[in-house]
């Protein structure tokens, strides 16, 4: 396998496979698992991840949208796939020939898929997005009984088949008090319109709610199927969350010194000339920047392990490189290897200089920068999207 070793990401399967377990241990004995692959899979791979969890056991995916979904397909996916993000009805006979399942979050948005399929014996697996308090889409499943029946309604349009129902959690993954009892609110509202929709003859079979957050700190909401996200990946959504399971990060992130200069006080480095050596100085240019998903904020802020010691950012970030101070490293050489991500150096203190969540860090990576999927301490496969 050929592969250009300017920056590159390392994504452990085994790490994977041990995610997977810990999650299975922790939900109850037959609740499904949604693998949930939107953002290439939180900037790991959409593909290859997908086959590793399938493999695993999961048996449902997600994904944000069509494209997404079509990617998936092509790349050999075969189990269910749920769209969580509005597709347009126009696509709706596309969705039924791709066996996706579309979310559908409102009367309206029902009507047009049914519309959409008028005409033809094609019936659309979907499932019923509620709205307890995220207020993002979805049917209003609190104080609002006009919304109750449109749900009812949509439930029985002749086109759609409504295999489940599921809503999302906003502040699952904190402890704080009055958190905690909005979390469970939220909940309260998810179940009470189920309740609703029984009453009119509309029992899904696939209820689910947990997200992350969720299935860490509330089990006993699995219902029938759990969406961990960032989880999976092997990171804890909130600082809350952390040492409920044990869980490795898959990925790692490294890049390359591409030339080391001596410099004498005085001298200014970069754009914005942000930075001015305060004496002798040993700078290394690395082969990365925020075109690869290093953001420009991290100037003067990041520091990457360079032969087992922190080299700090100096000066601004570069859209393809960026300067470390390796003054206090003598022996660092052209061509060595820099951990940018590492378990030393975890994407949370990334995210934290930049003022974000991991999140963002990961699905920021970009897509010129190959991944290398390890299983067993070998490299099984490459994804390489440029060349």
């Amino acid at each position: 396998m050929k592969l250009l070793k300017r920056t590159w990401a390392d994504v452990s399967l085994d790490a994977l496979a041990h995610n997977y377990s810990a999650i299975r241990g922790h939900i109850p004995a037959g609740c499904k698992f949604l693998g949930v692959m939107k953002a290439d899979a939180y900037g790991h791979g959409a593909v290859p991840v997908s086959h590793a969890l399938v493999e695993l056991g999961a048996e449902y995916l997600a994904v944000s949208n069509l494209e997404e979904a079509v990617q998936l397909r092509r790349g050999g996916i075969r189990a269910p796939i749920l769209i969580l993000g509005y597709t347009p009805a126009m696509y709706a006979e596309n969705m039924i020939y791709l066996d996706l399942t579309q979310e559908v979050h409102s009367l309206e948005y029902a009507q047009a898929l049914n519309e959409a399929l008028n005409g033809t014996n094609f019936i659309l697996n979907v499932h019923l997005k509620l709205d307890t308090g995220m207020t993002r889409i979805g049917f209003t499943a609190y104080g609002d009984e006009a919304a109750l029946r449109d749900l009812a309604a949509a439930a029985q349009l002749k086109h759609l088949h409504v295999e489940g129902a599921f809503m999302h959690f906003s502040v699952a993954d904190s402890r704080a008090e009055a958190d905690v009892a909005f979390t469970r609110l939220q909940y309260r509202r998810f179940t009470e319109a189920l309740s609703y929709l029984e009453t009119v003859g509309v029992k899904p079979e696939l209820r689910h709610c947990c997200n992350s957050g969720a299935t860490l700190l509330y089990p006993e909401y699995a219902m029938d199927m759990v969406r961990p996200g960032i989880m999976t990946y092997g990171l804890n959504p909130a600082p809350d969350t952390r040492g409920v399971l044990d869980l490795e990060p898959m990925l790692r992130l490294y890049t390359t010194v591409s030339q080391i200069r001596a410099f004498p006080a005085g001298v200014d480095v970069s754009y914005g000339r942000t930075y001015r050596t305060s004496g002798p100085r040993r700078l290394a240019v690395l082969s990365i920047g925020y075109a690869d998903g290093l953001l420009r904020s991290l100037s003067g802020k990041a520091a990457f392990l360079l032969r087992g010691r922190l080299a700090p950012v100096v000066g601004r970030i570069c859209m393809d490189m960026c300067m470390v101070d390796v003054t206090g490293i003598p022996e660092a050489r052209e061509g060595d290897t820099v951990a940018v991500i590492s378990p030393q150096r975890p994407c949370e203190i990334l995210a934290e200089q930049m003022g974000t969540i991991s999140y963002e860090v990961l699905c920021g990576i970009n897509k010129r920068i190959p991944r290398i999927y390890l299983q067993g301490g070998k490299a099984s496969e490459i994804l390489q999207y440029i060349v």
